[in-house]
């Protein structure tokens, strides 16, 4: 039954996965909905406005809508740059037990398996597929990279982890 693949990590791989972890949490949510109050008031308000609310208020736009996934495409960028187990393909080994990622990369404190039980949740998006160890934190498993072999790591998923644990693995 094992199954045995290799991704290689790219920016925009782990900028989506960022992204996402950003906006679906409370204060990504927080954010957006503060961003269209900001827009509403400006616009309801834009007459009644001086020039300096005017400024502060397409500041605070700005700042809400653009400097979050700006800064976070920053940091997604120094991550590849100084991170060396992104700069080499892994290897992802779906075992009976399992799952097993090499990496021709040797990282310290490196969680390498990851027995089935232990699975958090598995969230399969329109790029990637989740693989989460806990509430934040995933293995990154880009779909394009795996066409060949997506149909098999589904079924395999879906016998090894319960139900509750998958969002949008059908």
């Amino acid at each position: 039954m094992d199954l045995r693949f290799d991704v290689k990590m790219t920016t925009k791989d782990l900028y989506k996965y960022n992204l996402r972890n950003a906006y679906t949490g409370m204060q990504g949510i927080l954010s957006i909905l503060f961003a269209i109050l900001v827009v509403f008031v400006f616009i309801w308000k834009f007459d009644s406005l001086t020039l300096v609310y005017k400024l502060l208020f397409i500041a605070l736009a700005i700042a809400f809508l653009v400097y979050i996934p700006v800064s976070l495409y920053i940091r997604t960028k120094q991550v590849m740059a100084t991170t060396d187990v992104f700069k080499e393909p892994l290897t992802f080994i779906m075992e009976d037990e399992q799952i097993r990622i090499e990496s021709p990369v040797e990282v310290e404190d490196a969680q390498s398996v990851l027995p089935w039980e232990d699975v958090y949740r598995v969230t399969k998006t329109g790029s990637q597929i989740l693989i989460y160890t806990n509430r934040v934190s995933a293995y990154i498993i880009p779909r394009d990279q795996i066409t060949e072999v997506e149909p098999k790591l589904i079924e395999i998923i879906k016998a090894k982890v319960e139900d509750f644990k998958l969002r949008g693995v059908k």
